[in-house]
C-alpha cells in the first residue's frame, strides 16, 4: 500500500534537522555568504555542534558509532531540512554520511575501517570527499559521445616495491574537496583504474578552493597531487556486487529541494507582508498563481526524490514484479535541479526590487539554485532516463557511479 507517511524514528530526526537548521545554520548563513574570503565562510562552530548532533554518522550501524539510520529515505528528509537553513552547510554533512556508511561499512577492508573509523568518529570535522573529476580527461562525464575503451585517468598511480604508491596528477570540481580529511582518489595504474585512500594532510597534496557564484559556503576544490604517497594497503574495494542502497545523488537531489522549500517559505513571508494596491500582495491573483505553481513543483519534487529514495532501499520489489521499474533517481536529479531553480525565479520576480538587493534570502537562493541546477547535470542525465527508458546504454568506463 502506497503510505507517505514517516515512521516515528525519522520524525524525530526530521525535527532535529530543522530545529538545529532553524536555529543554528540559518542564523548565520546570510552573513557568511556576503564575506568576500572563502576562508571566513566556514560555518566552523556550526559545523562542530551538528556533528556532535550526529549529522555526520547517523547513516552508520550502532556498532560503527551511527544510528543505524541507513535508508535512503531517512537521509533524504534530514538533507531537505538541513539545506533549508543553508545548502551549503548541509553539503558538509550529508555528503559525509551517505559516504561513511558506503566507505567504512561496505568497502573498506577489517584493516582500513580499523584506521579510519575512529578518526572518523573522534573529530567533529573529520569530512570527506570523492576526487574523481578531471580538468582535461572528462572521463565519463561527456553524456554526448561515447567513451572510447583505450580512456585513461591523467591522474596516475604508480607502485613502489614497497607496496605503496605515488600519485601524481590534479582534480577539479570536488565538493568538500578543500576540508575533506579522508579523499578517495580515483586514478590510473597499470592495470587499471583504483580508489585510493588518501588523507587530507599527505605530503605534496595542495588544494584551492574555487569561487562560484552560489553555494558559496559550501567549498569546491581543485586538487593537486605532487609526489603523494599512499601506504600499502589503502585501495578502497569496489562497491559490493548487486546493491542498489549506495550513492549520493538522491540526497544532492534532496538537498536542492530543501534551498526550494526554504525560497518558497521565504516568499510567501514576503508576500503577506509587502502592500500593494491597498492590500498585501498575497491577496493578488496573479501572486497566488505564482505561490500555487511553486508549492505544486516543490511537492511534485518531493514525491519522485522519494520515490527514488525507496527504490533504491527496495530493489526487490521490482525483481518480483509487484511495483514497476523507472530511472526514479535520474528523474528526481534532473526534475528537482530545473524545477528549483525555476522555483526561485519566480521568488525573486515576487520580490519585485528588493529580490535583487544583496543581503536578501532570495538574492542568495536564486544564486545557489543556478548551482544546483548545473549539479543536475541538466542535459546528461535526461540523456541517463533517455537511454533507461530506450533499453540503450551508452558505453562509460565501469568506475564512474561506483564511488
Amino acid at each position: 500500500m502506497f503510505d507517505i507517511r514517516l515512521n516515528e524514528e525519522q520524525r524525530a530526526f526530521q525535527q532535529l534537522a530543522r530545529e538545529f537548521a532553524e536555529n543554528e545554520i540559518k542564523e548565520v548563513a546570510l552573513e557568511l555568504d556576503k564575506k568576500p574570503n572563502w576562508e571566513d565562510r566556514i560555518p566552523w562552530e556550526v559545523l562542530k555542534k551538528g556533528s556532535q548532533l550526529g549529522f555526520r554518522t547517523f547513516v552508520l550501524s550502532e556498532e560503527n558509532g551511527g544510528a543505524g539510520a541507513s535508508d535512503h529515505l531517512t537521509a533524504c528528509v534530514v538533507a531537505e531540512e538541513l539545506a533549508a537553513g543553508d545548502i551549503g552547510t548541509a553539503y558538509y554533512y550529508m555528503l559525509t554520511a551517505r559516504r561513511a556508511r558506503d566507505w567504512f561499512e561496505l568497502r573498506m577492508t577489517d584493516a582500513q575501517r580499523a584506521e579510519f573509523l575512529p578518526k572518523f568518529l573522534n573529530d567533529d570535522l573529520y569530512f570527506t570527499t570523492v576526487a574523481i573529476h578531471e580538468p582535461d580527461t572528462d572521463l565519463g562525464f561527456d553524456y554526448f559521445t561515447d567513451t572510447p575503451p583505450n580512456v585513461k585517468l591523467k591522474t596516475r598511480a604508480v607502485e613502489r616495491p614497497d607496496g605503496s604508491w605515488v600519485i601524481n596528477g590534479a582534480k577539479n570540481f570536488q565538493t568538500v574537496g578543500y576540508l575533506a580529511k579522508l579523499l578517495v582518489v580515483v586514478a590510473q595504474t597499470d592495470t587499471g583504474v583504483q580508489s585510493f585512500l588518501v588523507e587530507g594532510d599527505s605530503k605534496g597534496l595542495v588544494r584551492h578552493p574555487m569561487s562560484k557564484i552560489g553555494r558559496r559556503i559550501g567549498d569546491n576544490a581543485e586538487i593537486f597531487f605532487d609526489d603523494v604517497v599512499v601506504p600499502p594497503g589503502r585501495i578502497l574495494g569496489p562497491p559490493p556486487p548487486g546493491r542498489s542502497d549506495m550513492g549520493t545523488h538522491v540526497t544532492i537531489a534532496a538537498l536542492t529541494l530543501g534551498l526550494g522549500r526554504a525560497a518558497l517559505e521565504e516568499t510567501i513571508k514576503y508576500c503577506k507582508e509587502r502592500v500593494s494596491g491597498g492590500k498585501p500582495i498575497i491577496q493578488h491573483q496573479a501572486v497566488g498563481i505564482f505561490i500555487s505553481e511553486m508549492a505544486m513543483n516543490l511537492e511534485a519534487a518531493r514525491r519522485l526524490i522519494w520515490t527514488a529514495a525507496w527504490a533504491k532501499d527496495n530493489p526487490e520489489a521490482f525483481a518480483d514484479g509487484s511495483a514497476d521499474w523507472q530511472p526514479y533517481e535520474a528523474m528526481a536529479t534532473a526534475f528537482t535541479g530545473t524545477a528549483v531553480q525555476r522555483l526561485t525565479e519566480q521568488g525573486m520576480e515576487l520580490f519585485g526590487g528588493m529580490g535583487v538587493i544583496q543581503g536578501m534570502p532570495i538574492e542568495k537562493y536564486v544564486r545557489d539554485a543556478l548551482v544546483q541546477k548545473h549539479i543536475s547535470f541538466y542535459f546528461p542525465t535526461r540523456y541517463r532516463i533517455a537511454e533507461a527508458l530506450a533499453g540503450f546504454k551508452r558505453n562509460t568506463p565501469a568506475i564512474i557511479g561506483n564511488v
